[in-house]
C-alpha cells in the first residue's frame, strides 16, 4: 500500500508547514537556510516532496547550536 503524501504537512511534527511556493512563489521557506543534517533526517519517501515547518527548523537550530 502506498502512502499518501500531504505536501502541506511538516514531516516531523505534522503541523501545517505554511509553505506557499506552489501557490505564489513568495514563501518564507525561500529566505531560510535549512541545515543539511535536518534535510537528511526527513524520511526518504518524503525528501524533496514536503517542507519542514519553521518551528521545527528553529527547534533543530536551537538544539544543534546549544550542543556546540
Amino acid at each position: 500500500m502506498s502512502r499518501v503524501i500531504n505536501e502541506s504537512l511538516c514531516p516531523f511534527c505534522g503541523a501545517d508547514n505554511n509553505c506557499r511556493v506552489k501557490c505564489d512563489k513568495q514563501c518564507w521557506c525561500k529566505d531560510v537556510v535549512v541545515p543539511q543534517e535536518l534535510l537528511d533526517s526527513v524520511p526518504k519517501e518524503l525528501q524533496s516532496k514536503v517542507c519542514i515547518c519553521l518551528s521545527c527548523i528553529e527547534k533543530f537550530n536551537n538544539t544543534h547550536h546549544n550542543k556546540k
